[in-house]
């Protein structure tokens, strides 16, 4: 199996495919990957996304072996803002936003201090037009980025804040505490927010959080300066959802309202020209390709950002994370 690039002139996702049909099943794969590990995080550190492509896999159950395969401890979703179904054995369901919406690239829960290294997606149906889970080169989004843009979130890095409804009662827009953090205790709700080193605070409605975290990251392995933060779409004037959720809010749109909102790790606003900035450059950074039934997609989590494009017709994509 040797590697190459399936989209012209783009230098993500390599891509593999087996050499002979025989090979072209779940379980040679799951072989292959269990024989191959380092050869992948090789490829992933150097090229960030790999996609592995003619090997059958048709269920959830062949996703989680093939996954466990490369990486055999998964993590939870908990403190995961997307609505997501759990499948069993931490396989999910990759988002559940309406299929007209379009959700905008990032790097899997940079709005947490737990985020994954590793992001691995599972096409069991691809969509009748659109649905492309697009990505971007997480270094040139960076490399493309305005300096001075650059340089204030380099510096100042993100406020993440987010008012979540209480699911007991309480209607509005996005999960209730009790989604996101998988529990029904108010208590280890709150035992999951200090480990991440989170605020929190009760309120009448839910329960606000508020979480520091940087703008940009060294790559642990190759040190190699990233774009790795969520900004753009935690900001309470993203797309028309978004525009929705905080329609009619204060000056400050979490206080009293639901939903989610950035800042800079100053407590400044992000000026409206900045917002632009990082969709231009992330727009300039992307890279489409359609999926095919029983595509895997790898992404190590910092190189590589990702989304979703809009979609017609039925379309199943599995997400696991480690």
């Amino acid at each position: 199996m040797q590697p190459r690039t399936p989209v012209d002139q783009a230098t993500m996702p390599i891509l593999i495919e087996p050499q002979r049909r025989l090979e072209g099943s779940a379980v040679a794969l799951c072989s292959w990957a269990t024989e191959h590990r380092q050869e992948l995080d090789a490829w992933l550190n150097r090229f960030g996304a790999v996609l592995l492509r003619g090997f059958c896999i048709g269920s959830p159950g062949e996703f989680h072996d093939v996954v466990t395969a490369i990486r055999p401890q998964l993590l939870s979703y908990v403190g995961g803002d997307s609505p997501r179904t759990a499948l069993g054995e931490r396989i999910y369901t990759s988002t559940e936003f309406p299929p007209d919406m379009e959700i905008g690239l990032h790097n899997e829960l940079s709005y947490t201090r737990s985020w994954p290294e590793r992001v691995f997606f599972c096409c069991l149906a691809a969509a009748e037009s659109g649905g492309e889970t697009h990505i971007a080169d997480s270094r040139k989004v960076f490399a493309q980025m305005d300096p001075a843009v650059r340089h204030r979130f380099s510096d100042k890095g993100v406020i993440y804040r987010q008012h979540l409804r209480d699911g007991n009662g309480e209607s509005g827009p996005g999960k209730s505490w009790q989604e996101t953090f998988e529990t029904t205790d108010p208590a280890e709700a709150e035992r999951i927010c200090s480990d991440q080193h989170m605020d929190s605070q009760w309120t009448n409605r839910g329960l606000r959080t508020s979480l520091r975290n940087p703008g940009v990251l060294s790559h642990p392995v190759t040190a190699q300066t990233c774009w790795f933060n969520q900004a753009d779409m935690w900001h309470a004037s993203f797309d028309s959802v978004k525009a929705q959720e905080s329609a009619g809010a204060a000056e400050d749109p979490v206080e009293e309202m639901l939903g989610s909102h950035a800042c800079y790790g100053d407590g400044s606003e992000i000026p409206m020209a900045d917002l632009e900035a990082v969709r231009s450059a992330c727009r300039k950074s992307e890279v489409l390709f359609p999926w095919r039934a029983g595509d895997m997609l790898i992404l190590d989590n910092v190189l590589a950002m990702h989304g979703r494009k809009p979609f017609t017709g039925e379309r199943r994509v599995l997400v696991a994370m480690a």
